[in-house]
């Protein structure tokens, strides 16, 4: 699993893989909720045949909360989930699989209120 090093230093092959998550900090208890993943958004990730997203996956900690599959050349590697959440799992994860260069991962944290 691939993870960045230095958030405040990322590489291009970085930037072009790690999953932007867009959530807010705070959410109310069972009150649905969006979530956006973006892959690429830091720096475009080819899109072709040969070099592509494959996935990407939505977790709050460990609870698997859905995924978004895309085809090569075809699809734009951005998925949004509406969740809603009954006490906080873990930060939320996102994971990205590309078909050359891996499983990529990023996490966000999440504060669950009544």
């Amino acid at each position: 699993m691939n993870v960045p090093k230095n958030w405040e230093d990322l590489s291009d092959l970085e930037k072009k893989h790690v999953p932007v998550i867009e959530a807010p900090d705070r959410v109310k208890k069972d009150e649905p909720f969006t979530v956006k993943v973006t892959v690429g958004k830091l720096l475009a990730h080819p899109n072709e045949p040969a070099h592509f997203i494959e996935w990407v996956e939505l977790y709050c900690g460990d609870t698997y909360l859905g995924r978004a599959a895309f085809s090569a050349g075809m699809s734009y590697p951005e998925a949004v989930f509406t969740v809603k959440l009954s006490h906080a799992h873990g930060p939320l994860r996102a994971r990205e699989k590309c078909n050359l260069h891996g499983l990529w991962e990023v996490s966000k944290e999440i504060e669950i209120i009544e």
